[in-house]
């Protein structure tokens, strides 16, 4: 069906199997983890303990959306995917502004600079150190997807700057793209300002958007032909997965059942059992997915979430 890019090689789209598609494996420190302690999520063998319990519901594939340099460890992603024998496709790309101090790189290079540094993370291998530098040592792992970041209401000048050279790697390279969306805002912006730039909107992962549940912009998003990932299934603090759940299903009687992926985005250690806190991340394949199918989505819809959607929106794009 496409070609997907994991840590330990392409492999066919078909063999996904079931996909979590946002999720934070590793992150193994960086300034967002000395702002937020419990941002800290550094042992593999932790890691693996929830990747096994997840597994359990026959989840085959994860998703990595850690990017450069704020606590990426491409070497442990390896281990984990080996050890625990799943698929796991690692990103490279940027998180918000908020991840990197104000002298950081990311403001210095060109846009030129900035793309080639993602191409060929895409193409040769990931560097050891996520470009936390001076010294680049590739790994044979190439990464599998493209990251972009805004902040809440607004895409600050230097996150516009790194979507730019994010769309041309996109283009150069054919690999897909998913962005952070702060609580739900600049979906829609970030789908305009790429495919303005000649990116396909099918190559577009737009994520978090379940945290600004209103029906009509995530109607205006799906129209465009982009992915959108709901990923906030447990957030009590914010509304009951309930709501999530009528979003859901009204997006489904709207016809977009094809365009929607499912993930935890569980980056704290507190939501993780492995390090003693919780729901832990099976809570979406153990509760979240049967109160869709209690709601009336059928076993056929749930497998586009998990399955078929997953299998296009990570393919790479033919580049010709």
């Amino acid at each position: 069906m496409g070609r997907v890019r994991t840590v330990l090689g392409d492999i066919d789209s078909t063999d996904l199997g079931m996909v979590y598609a946002h999720e934070h494996l590793i992150i193994s420190g960086g300034l967002g983890v000395m702002k937020k302690s419990d941002l800290l999520l550094n042992s593999v063998e932790a890691a693996c303990r929830e990747v096994e319990d997840v597994k359990r519901y026959n989840i085959k594939t994860f998703v990595d959306m850690m990017p450069l340099d704020c606590g990426r460890h491409p070497e442990h992603l390896v281990e984990i995917s080996r050890q625990t024998n799943t698929h796991v496709i690692a990103a490279t790309g940027f998180h918000k502004p908020m991840y990197y101090d104000d002298i950081h790189w990311i403001y210095k290079y060109t846009e030129e600079q900035i793309r080639d540094l993602l191409v060929a993370e895409v193409t040769e291998g990931m560097d050891r150190h996520s470009y936390n530098g001076p010294i680049i040592e590739r790994i044979p792992a190439r990464a599998g997807l493209l990251k972009g970041a805004s902040d809440y209401n607004r895409i600050s000048a230097v996150s516009k700057k790194l979507f730019v050279s994010v769309a041309e790697a996109q283009k150069m390279t054919g690999a897909p793209i998913s962005t952070h969306t702060e609580e739900g805002t600049m979906g829609l912006e970030q789908i305009q300002f790429m495919t303005d730039l000649g990116v396909s909107p099918e190559s577009i992962i737009i994520c978090h958007t379940d945290r600004n549940p209103d029906l009509e912009y995530h109607l205006s998003m799906l129209q465009t032909g982009a992915f959108l990932e709901y990923d906030n299934a447990s957030r009590i603090k914010y509304w009951p997965d309930s709501m999530i759940i009528d979003l859901i299903v009204k997006v489904v009687e709207a016809g977009y059942e094809d365009q929607i992926l499912l993930g935890t985005d569980f980056a704290l250690r507190s939501y993780w059992k492995a390090y003693g806190g919780g729901p832990g991340m099976a809570h979406l394949a153990a509760s979240f997915i049967p109160r869709l199918k209690q709601n009336g989505l059928s076993e056929e819809t749930i497998a586009k979430f998990m399955v078929h959607n997953p299998a296009r929106a990570f393919s790479f794009q033919d580049i010709g």
